[in-house]
């Protein structure tokens, strides 16, 4: 999907890198190792999102690297980029790149809404552009936690970081809800899609 929108594999690659790791900083060999691709591509692809102002340049004393390893960049000359949150349009792409992700994982979103038990089943966080949510994912029933971690495993895979999800029975749940429990009262308030609601 969003290869057809930018018109390059390389490019859409990128922005999934850089938006799904928007504190993180990167440099052009490090990049095309991690993504498997031409190290030209990448180099040419970078220095076009940085002349439209989407991704920065970051110096080296800006980076959270061990010492050795900040060594070998200052010898080797390596140049830190990182997404520019302060871009025009951060947060219209930022969502656009979770929402194509959740467009590739719909599969797995059907297979998770129609599993037994669930009855309240709750998207924040990194799904819906909520860098401050403590979680992604909020399930409440009587399900098979062994069955969830696979089916959220498998969704990790178009994701550059792990899915964090909770799992509440629904007694759990009812109680931190009488008690205006902070981690559940954030959720439930805040930005966020409600994919299924079972309660009564």
């Amino acid at each position: 999907m969003l290869e057809d929108l930018f018109g390059s594999k390389t490019r859409a690659k990128l922005l999934t890198l850089f938006f799904n790791n928007i504190d993180s900083a990167f440099y052009v060999r490090g990049i095309a190792r991690d993504l498997k691709e031409n190290i030209n591509s990448i180099r040419r692809e970078v220095l076009n999102l940085e002349k439209l102002g989407i991704i920065k340049s970051v110096p080296l004393d800006k980076i959270d690297v061990p010492k050795e390893e900040l060594a070998r960049d200052k010898q080797e000359n390596r140049k830190y980029y990182q997404v520019n949150k302060e871009y025009t349009m951060f947060n219209e792409l930022h969502s656009l790149i979770i929402r194509s992700k959740l467009l590739v994982d719909k599969a797995m979103l059907e297979k998770l809404k129609e599993m037994n038990g669930i009855k309240l089943l709750v998207l924040s966080g990194i799904f819906v552009s909520d860098v401050r949510a403590r979680t992604d994912i909020l399930i409440m029933g009587n399900v098979d936690k062994n069955k969830i971690r696979r089916l959220i495993s498998g969704m990790e895979k178009n994701f550059s970081n792990p899915i964090r999800y909770s799992v509440m029975t629904q007694k759990e749940f009812d109680y931190r809800n009488q008690m205006t429990d902070k981690f559940l009262f954030e959720i439930m308030e805040g930005k966020k899609h409600v994919v299924v609601d079972r309660r009564q």
